[in-house]
């Protein structure tokens, strides 16, 4: 969606509309039609944009970019079939509007009909070489089609002018594995899953099927097992999704969504609903200690996004609650580290030391504040903690 808002307004912009001072009533309001339909396109109102974009059509029906940006916002709302119908009307007036064909290809393709996209696909990259999204969806339609080879050599062109886009190394990588080159697929599936978001199940799969065919049953085992448990933990988070959205008060729904989401490392999702735990936890008088839990977590995603100015509040809020967690007090002092204000991280690293002198992560965080503030005597006194408790640890696992 936010790929096609961008091209709309760019394009937009260069449009011979824009701007223009109507000379006659109908015109006039051809251009006050399409202005609103591209306002409330761009703000996601696309029952608003669709409205006004079909009334500028009946105002004039013969405006092919009228007719591509109605398209976007009916693939939008997927309305596929009236989405597939403007845009050839579209194409019809302007048959090399390139991002008309890359988006009837796309509507094509969520039709499951491979046959029907590949021409205008084709069409894509032989106007422009370098469109790197027509490389790529001629190449997953050819993986659908069985067209292996063909599939292999699109993408392989997708990846060389962009080479750092997960989806492309898993279809090349089931082009691969479907050629039976299993040395290949791997290295493909590897990629993906190097590039891709945390937890992105299907590559395990597909690496795993082709360890398995070549033989090599242990790596199988263990990627089809990742696979498993990501596809229970996606499953989860649709289940999660799903009920707190019929039930919005239910606290312990919002918190194991959190859970997920964290585990997850997706910390731009898990604000909002860290935010909703704290706003429900607090209404429904829950627990100090699930609250600074819901604040010590939140704390910690704004840190994962380099934002210690907005974790430094949670931060304190749970020490504020639960003042005798060392995680807390070690949270604390990472913040004002990471804000440059060691003589404020130093009592909080110290705090958390003091609570829990075996963890030996504190004691290495106050080596480096000691180090900094030039006590050597000091930092190598929490240094040597630091390895002795490590050491310990590892004897105990």
């Amino acid at each position: 969606m936010q790929k096609w808002l961008i091209i709309a307004v760019i394009l937009y912009m260069c449009c011979p509309l824009y701007g223009l001072v109507a000379e006659k009533t109908d015109h006039s309001k051809y251009i006050q039609h399409f202005e609103k339909g591209i306002t409330s396109l761009f703000q996601g109102k696309n029952q608003d944009a669709i409205a006004a974009f079909e009334a500028a059509l009946a105002v004039e029906p013969k405006r092919y970019e009228l007719l591509y940006y109605l398209g976007v916002a009916y693939a939008q709302n997927q309305f596929w079939n009236k989405a597939v119908d403007v845009y050839k009307r579209s194409l019809e007036l302007k048959p090399d509007n390139i991002e008309g064909l890359y988006s009837l290809a796309i509507v094509h393709f969520k039709l499951n009909q491979w046959e029907n996209a590949v021409e205008p696909g084709q069409k894509v990259i032989k106007l422009y070489p370098q469109h790197a999204r027509g490389h790529a969806l001629l190449g997953k339609v050819y993986v659908k089609l069985a067209k292996y080879s063909e599939a292999i050599d699109e993408l392989n062109k997708a990846i060389a002018l962009n080479p750092n886009e997960a989806g492309n190394y898993y279809e090349l990588g089931t082009a691969y594995l479907n050629s039976k080159q299993y040395n290949q697929a791997i290295e493909n599936f590897t990629q993906a899953i190097k590039f891709g978001p945390p937890h992105y199940a299907d590559p395990y799969y597909g690496r795993g099927t082709a360890y398995l065919r070549l033989g090599e049953r242990d790596k199988s085992r263990n990627d089809l097992l990742i696979y498993q448990q990501y596809q229970k933990e996606y499953a989860e988070y649709e289940r999660l999704t799903r009920l707190t959205r019929v039930d919005p008060n239910n606290l312990e729904g919002w918190a194991d969504l959190a859970k997920i989401l964290v585990r997850q490392k997706k910390y731009n999702d898990v604000i909002p609903v860290l935010q909703r735990c704290i706003e429900l936890g607090t209404s429904q008088n829950a627990s100090a200690n699930t609250l600074a839990g819901f604040y010590q977590r939140l704390s910690q995603a704004f840190i994962n996004l380099k934002y210690p100015k907005h974790a430094l509040f949670p931060a304190q809020k749970a020490i504020q609650l639960m003042p005798n967690q060392a995680l807390f007090y070690n949270t604390l002092g990472s913040i004002h580290t990471m804000l440059g204000d060691v003589r404020k991280a130093l009592p909080a690293f110290r705090k958390a030391v003091e609570l829990d002198s075996e963890q030996p992560y504190y004691h290495l965080n106050l080596s480096k504040i000691y180090e900094n503030l030039g006590n050597r005597k000091l930092a190598q006194e929490h240094y040597q903690a630091y390895e002795f408790y490590l050491s310990k640890q590892k004897k105990t696992k």
